[in-house]
């Protein structure tokens, strides 16, 4: 049967690799001298085919899909016959990912019930505090322009206090950033102007035009246009957040008692400690890392 070229068999075999299986015929190692394709799998791939490009296949399109899985199925035996997967990091790491997939899929935690919900709500209630955001506008005084930033600012505050909406726009020196942001964290100001400025913004009452303020640009007349202080929402308003988070602890959990499970199966021998130091020999059978 010859292989397709350029075709949708070729994206379907990408897309949907794994939905055809053949019998291996084991051998205790999967890599037996018998491949059997069977019809349930043949109208399973047929099936497939049908809901990838909502049309059947046609015969030269299974007969290269068989084919080509027929090959790799081959090229797989071979190599683990010839030891291919073994000494390989990349392939070692592989499996051991696919192997947390199967743990984890196995690992499905129940629905939440609503106490469950409020309980880890009201024992994690600071991951869900919502931080102060504050909405400013400033004008620039840079330290490489002017020989006295602060002077300068002094005068510059009369001016921008006396002029009008827009006339702040027009002060100052040139800013690599934005001259407005609009509800940003502490930690964003901080991350934008540097600590020192996000940590004086706070105490700059909301309204008239203030400073000046330092930051790591240089010198700032600062407006705070309005804040919301720091608040720990009701849970009504974080409710799904809480649930996702709560299911997602327990998926963590039954993932590390299963791999728990796993590891008490083994026998975990460590290298005896070299004369004259090193550590206390120790039996690690079934111990965490």
């Amino acid at each position: 049967m010859a292989i397709l070229g350029r075709s949708p068999l070729v994206v379907f075999l990408l897309l949907g690799a794994g939905v055809f299986a053949v019998d291996r015929g084991l051998d205790g190692t999967g890599a037996g001298r018998v491949i059997t394709v069977t019809d349930e799998q043949i109208e399973a791939v047929r099936g497939r085919w049908a809901a990838q490009w909502g049309r059947p296949p046609t015969g030269r399109e299974i007969e290269g899909l068989i084919d080509e899985a027929v090959r790799e199925e081959i090229l797989y035996r071979e190599a683990l016959r010839r030891g291919l997967d073994r000494g390989d990091p990349i392939i070692r790491r592989r499996l051991a990912q696919k192997m947390t997939f199967l743990l984890e899929d196995r690992a499905e935690a129940p629905a939440a019930e609503h106490a469950d919900i409020e309980a880890y709500h009201a024992a994690h209630a600071e991951r869900y505090r919502e931080p102060r955001r504050t909405t400013f506008r400033h004008v620039f005084l840079s330290r490489d322009r002017r020989a006295d930033p602060e002077r300068d600012a002094s005068a510059l505050l009369r001016e921008v206090r006396a002029g009008g909406d827009d006339r702040w726009r027009q002060l100052g020196d040139p800013f690599t950033l934005l001259r407005e942001y609009a509800d940003r964290t502490d930690q964003e100001i901080a991350e934008l102007f540097g600590g020192r400025f996000a940590a004086a913004l706070p105490a700059v009452a909301a309204g008239a035009w203030q400073g000046p303020i330092e930051s790591a640009h240089g010198t700032h007349l600062v407006q705070v246009l309005s804040r919301t202080e720091p608040r720990r929402p009701a849970l009504h308003e974080v409710r799904n957040r809480v649930a996702e988070d709560l299911l997602e602890s327990r998926r963590r959990g039954r993932n590390r008692a299963a791999l728990q499970a796993l590891r008490e199966r083994y026998e975990i021998r460590m290298p005896e400690p070299s004369a004259g130091g090193g550590q206390e020999p120790h039996d690690a059978a079934g111990q965490g890392p």
